[in-house]
């Protein structure tokens, strides 16, 4: 039976949660701040995009699939989000948005969910759906995007990293050597994905070293 979950990227964000996210934190000096600026620029491109695009969120609902350490809940929150909830495989990295949300006094408007978003996806629709750097750990996209827009009332908002890039070999072998499997995408594999959920009308952008997928309804 061909695995549905990636175990090795469950492990790896478990344990590794507080280095990714660094990379939203203007107060690193240094080599790490060199390298966020840089090689992981992307994180940060696709994150301002969001957020540029989305503008105030008043009366709108958000999921955060593969939430992470919960940087795009915690923005939708301070652009007035009315329910906010995130979703993600990783205990430690719940551990760590949870102490952030609390830090920033902002925990009783968080709900997180821990496990696989196709077993524990919330039982309601949401306005605005967030997959960043989501789809690079998955096996089976199609039946994940087949289910986010089932769950969608308005914006899917995912990213999927570019298979012919710089970057791409250099951090295949880094999370390899990490046992985290991870995969890359060409427009053709994301045409063809797309195809196979059977959405017609999306945006399909360029930055750096991802494609962000846009899809509304």
């Amino acid at each position: 039976m061909k695995e549905k979950r990636n175990p090795g990227a469950i492990e790896y964000f478990h344990r590794r949660i507080k280095d990714f996210d660094d990379i939203y934190r203007d107060d690193k000096r240094g080599l790490l701040s060199f390298l966020n600026k840089t090689i992981r620029a992307s994180v940060r491109m696709r994150f301002d995009l969001a957020f540029e695009i989305l503008g105030d969120l008043k009366g709108k609902s958000v999921l955060d699939i593969g939430c992470g350490s919960g940087r795009y809940m915690f923005r939708a929150a301070q652009n007035n989000a009315d329910y906010i909830a995130g979703i993600d495989a990783a205990p430690g990295a719940l551990d760590e948005a949870r102490k952030i949300a609390a830090d920033l006094g902002i925990e009783k408007r968080m709900k997180f969910v821990e496990g696989d978003f196709l077993e524990r996806v919330p039982d309601r629709k949401f306005d605005v759906i967030f997959a960043v750097g989501y789809f690079d750990y998955i096996f089976n996209p199609v039946d994940h995007l087949k289910r986010m827009v089932e769950v969608s009332d308005g914006l899917i908002y995912a990213s999927f990293p570019k298979r012919w890039n710089p970057l791409t070999v250099t951090r295949k072998i880094r999370l390899r050597l990490n046992g985290c499997p991870v995969r890359f995408y060409s427009k053709r594999d994301i045409h063809k994905i797309l195809r196979e959920v059977g959405i017609e009308k999306f945006e399909l952008k360029s930055i750096f070293r991802d494609y962000i997928l846009m899809v509304r309804k």
